[in-house]
């Protein structure tokens, strides 16, 4: 099985302040197809590409108002 994970980045988000708080990682590949995780709905995928699957994270995050168009 090959499997592989996006370290998510080491810096504060947006609004954020102080310690960086431990997260999750979201994106992953398995089997060559990549997928994204969310608390909400569970798993989405797969994709054909990383930048795909970061594409549709965005998509998905600014459709629930998680984050600002700006910032994608």
């Amino acid at each position: 099985m090959n499997k592989r994970i996006f370290e998510p980045s080491k810096i504060n988000r947006y609004g954020e302040q102080g310690e960086i708080p431990a997260r999750n990682r979201r994106i992953y590949c398995l089997n060559n197809e990549w997928y994204f995780l969310t608390r909400e709905y569970g798993i989405f995928g797969p994709y054909s590409s990383f930048q795909e699957a970061r594409q549709e994270l965005k998509l998905y995050m600014r459709r629930l108002g998680i984050v600002r168009a700006s910032i994608l």
